[in-house]
């Protein structure tokens, strides 16, 4: 299985840069208690933030173990690159399906597809489909 290590404070080249950044979101936070509906919107300004960061690409270790890579990336990956990334593989599938993809991979990417919707949304699909 690969290992991941979380960032250390020592593998980051500039510590004062750090630092900083982090009295800044101190700072967000303290400010956003203050206030009225403070953590919403310091909330919804982190979620935008994210969206200007990524995590980078997934990574592959020829010999490590691809699907738990594939859930450390999804851990560490903002929001919209989980959301590109699944878009642009979902157009790849459907042009490997064409030349023979396997079936069952086929069958394991709807099901994990399936099993992150809740149950309203499943009723909704299903009575989409029997249209």
């Amino acid at each position: 299985m690969t290992k991941h290590q979380p960032i250390s404070i020592e593998a980051i080249p500039d510590a004062a840069q750090w630092r900083k950044l982090c009295e800044g979101l101190q700072t967000a936070i303290d400010a956003a208690e203050r206030m009225q509906s403070g953590q919403r919107v310091l909330g919804e300004a982190l979620c935008a933030a994210l969206d200007t960061v990524a995590g980078g690409a997934p990574r592959y270790e020829a010999f490590g173990n691809m699907r738990e890579d594939a859930r450390w990336w999804a851990d560490c990956a903002t929001p919209a690159e989980i959301e590109i990334y699944l878009a642009a593989t979902l157009r790849r599938l459907d042009g490997l399906n064409r030349r023979g993809l396997a079936e069952v991979a086929r069958k394991r990417v709807f099901m994990s597809l399936w099993g992150a919707m809740g149950a309203r949304d499943q009723k909704a699909f299903l009575a989409k489909v029997a249209e």
